[in-house]
């Protein structure tokens, strides 16, 4: 099989139609775009997508039992596809559906096509298994590749090059999580990696200023607390090297959290960027210097849902994000419900001259989400409200319950900054309630948690408890 992957940085006056599949060279198209798919004519881009649907499809039926059968079930005759406005009438190839392919043809099940043998496999990675069984993913040398074009273009439009010292806070293990990001500042940007999976935070604050790192990434709630870790202990972050932040891995990033990503640019004397994805698809999107967060739209194609009847919302709506990969070949995935909430997109120009969809951020799990008196809450909406207001901390626990008449309630369980008496707290808990009442327009009960009562969390954070009454 020949190794190909598309990242398009043959210069659109050199490129012939259809040639944006090459081998990857780990250069960059110009000084301010890593591929010159970020910068293609809607009309262009729509195309690219449709070729690649078209192409990405063909090898599922050709080279993939499972989904043959799938599809064959869903009575969908392939040669009737003619392009990306039939996608909905494919069904969605869920995690339980994956977990039941590796548990029947174990180890990859549906996620290592029949074209593909142990031999090309040179990664595999796995899911946290926090939903179930965690599920494999085998990355052949191509579709590596192409997870790490995912993210090299946030890297390189945020401003990290060669002379650049990178650390990411994350353990090496399977869960793939930021390793894309380590190996393309390593191996195609060229900038100084420092390991340091099995560090604790005691040694990152000694580590981070002594080696000079400049680029840091993590989790935001990892980040938060490694710096009032390092603050607590006489640390000036302002004098420390680090001039870049990179989170991901859970509601917190500009996008979704701006009084998260706040808390942390004032707090570390740093910019703050973001960049998400899924372990089974790709990286999905990323900031700009100009505040817009693209989508990696010739990577990824994104459907967004209404959650109770799976059809597609008006563009700018919120809704479940559906994710079909354009380009993965060992493990194709074809309409892949990633479980999120997301606020939509929005077809709009940029200053930075990319045309690329900017994606409006997460919301939250779905499984995170729950209705109060016919308004959604999500995680996502709460902590960007909680961050907001000045005297909070930034550990808080939100608890979903019940009251005597079956009806859902929220309690916020928030830590001041510092100590409140009586009055104090009073004031506390109904400004919050308040703020969150005019913000989100739903009722929620505050209660200020003592200090240092609520969990900690190192990577990611599980601030929701749901003790409401299971429903049949």
């Amino acid at each position: 099989m020949t190794a190909l992957i598309s990242n398009l940085r043959t210069a659109p006056a050199q490129r012939s139609a259809g040639a944006e599949e090459f081998s990857p060279d780990g250069t960059p198209f110009n000084d301010r775009q890593w591929s010159s798919a970020e910068s293609l004519p809607p009309a262009e881009l729509r195309k690219l997508q449709e070729r690649r649907f078209l192409d990405t499809i063909r090898h599922a039926w050709n080279h993939n039992a499972w989904y043959r059968k799938l599809w064959t079930d869903a009575g969908i005759d392939i040669d009737q596809i003619k392009g990306l406005d039939d996608i909905g009438v494919f069904p969605f190839t869920s995690k339980t559906l994956i977990r039941e392919s590796q548990a029947e043809a174990p180890p990859y099940g549906l996620m290592l096509s029949d074209n593909f043998t142990q031999d090309d496999v040179v990664r595999i990675a796995m899911t946290s298994g926090t939903t179930g069984r965690p599920v494999l993913l085998p990355f052949t040398r191509r579709d590596y590749a192409l997870w790490m074009e995912g993210v090299a273009r946030s890297l390189w439009a945020s401003g990290v090059r060669r002379s650049d010292v990178v650390h990411a806070a994350f353990g090496f293990t399977p869960f793939i999580g930021l390793s894309g990001a380590y190996d393309v500042a390593e191996r195609w940007i060229g900038a100084t990696v420092v390991p340091g999976g099995s560090w604790d935070s005691s040694i990152r604050i000694n580590m981070l200023p002594f080696l000079g790192v400049t680029v840091l990434m993590g989790t935001p709630t990892y980040l938060l607390r490694l710096g009032r870790l390092a603050v607590e202990q006489g640390q000036d972050l302002s004098t420390w090297p680090v001039k870049k932040l990179f989170v991901t891995g859970e509601v917190g990033g500009p996008s979704s959290s701006p009084a998260t990503a706040q808390r942390l640019a004032e707090l570390w004397h740093a910019e703050v960027h973001e960049f998400c994805g899924t372990q089974e698809t790709n990286y999905m999107a990323w900031d700009c210097p100009h505040g817009s967060f693209h989508w990696n739209e010739d990577l990824l194609f994104a459907e967004v849902l209404d959650p109770e009847t799976k059809q597609p919302v008006p563009e700018g709506e919120p809704g479940e994000l559906v994710v079909t990969d354009l380009l993965q070949r060992s493990h194709p995935l074809i309409r892949f419900p990633t479980g999120d909430l997301v606020a939509g997109f929005e077809t709009r120009a940029c200053g930075c001259g990319r045309t690329l969809r900017h994606f409006k951020g997460f919301l939250g799990r779905i499984d995170d989400v729950v209705k109060i008196r016919g308004v959604s809450v999500a995680q996502g909406g709460l902590e960007n409200v909680i961050r907001s207001y000045a005297q909070a901390s930034d550990d808080y626990e939100i608890e979903f319950s019940s009251d005597a008449d079956g009806l859902d309630r929220v309690q916020v369980r928030v830590e001041p900054k510092g100590d409140l008496d009586q009055e104090a707290q009073r004031k506390f808990r109904a400004d919050l309630e308040q703020l969150i009442h005019s913000s989100l327009f739903v009722s929620v009960e505050v209660q200020v948690a003592p200090r240092g009562s609520l969990p900690r969390y190192e990577l990611k954070s599980k601030r929701i408890r749901d003790n409401r009454p299971r429903r049949q």
